[in-house]
């Protein structure tokens, strides 16, 4: 007879993780390089991981070698950070055909958004006399993506700040002093893009996104039109009635069930690499979606 198995809330699982579809490496906010996490996964026992940076690529050229070498299945994807009427709205994409110059030349367009971004942030923070730049920014960042966690660490190296979490409370999160929205790029633009890609394309943690599920229910409605196949079910911050919650809007718009950990490394402690993800059944139905393609 199988044991049960449990998360770290205590919840009994009916089944173990095999396949954690939601993590960063160093090539975006998390801190493993992408050999270092496919590592930790094999070591976790994990069958499949997906590689799901902000917004870049940068990470998935080694995948199909560090499979091999592994011996794990790592599925190339991508998570693209958007904004719609003030809030985030994060898009996941997988299989992504990494060669598509196409694809390429809008993540150089997005990343030049982020980088707009980064320069309001700056200029806010130093009128606070907490002066920060560019290039203490890149020497913090391992790979080409800024992002609001490589301020919160260089606050905190400069002893501005006494965590992250104050960092982001304070000046970087949406009440924070020096908060800057991300616009000009909306969700509907991402799914469109993961389209035309190739890609299987998830909405990542609906909760965050909205607890109204009337407005969650709309944004799905839209994005579907346009190709949204998935929707993230297993989170690693959601609860048991969420998981049921989110459940039943999946099967009400015939969506496919995904699901990770969102591990950050030590960008975000409390969660662990395959507390969060797909098990065996669920996977094997992600899986026929993704090979339709």
């Amino acid at each position: 007879m199988k044991q049960p198995y449990y998360n770290k809330k205590g919840d009994k699982m009916n089944e173990k993780i095999v396949a954690d579809l939601h993590t960063h490496t160093e090539n975006s906010d998390g801190t493993y390089s992408v050999e270092n996490l496919v590592r930790l996964a094999k070591e976790k026992e994990l069958k499949v991981i997906a590689i799901t940076d902000h917004d870049t690529i940068n990470g998935l050229f080694q995948t199909k070698e560090l499979s091999e070498k592994y011996k794990i299945e790592i599925i190339n994807g991508i998570e693209m950070s958007c904004n719609l009427n003030g809030k985030d709205v994060h898009i996941l994409g997988y299989g992504v055909n990494i060669e598509d110059s196409n694809f390429k030349k809008e993540l150089i367009r997005i990343k030049k958004i982020r980088e707009e971004r980064n320069d309001k942030i700056i200029e806010k923070l130093n009128k606070l006399k907490l002066n920060v730049s560019l290039e203490e920014l890149k020497e913090i960042a391992k790979g080409d993506i800024i992002s609001k966690a490589h301020f919160a660490e260089l606050m905190m190296n400069k002893g501005y700040v006494y965590s992250k979490r104050e960092a982001f409370k304070n000046y970087l999160g949406k009440a924070g002093l020096a908060f800057v929205e991300k616009k000009n790029y909306e969700p509907i633009d991402a799914v469109k893009m993961l389209k035309k890609n190739g890609a299987f394309i998830s909405l990542a943690h609906p909760k965050l996104v909205t607890e109204n599920d009337n407005e969650l229910e709309n944004l799905i409605k839209e994005l579907k039109k346009e190709g949204l196949e998935g929707l993230e079910v297993n989170y690693y911050s959601f609860n048991k009635n969420d998981k049921k919650r989110y459940n039943k809007i999946a099967k009400k718009y015939n969506l496919i069930i995904t699901g990770g950990s969102d591990f950050h490394g030590k960008n975000r402690v409390d969660v662990s690499l395959g507390e969060s993800g797909l098990n065996e059944k669920e996977y094997i139905e992600f899986k026929k979606s993704l090979k339709k393609k």
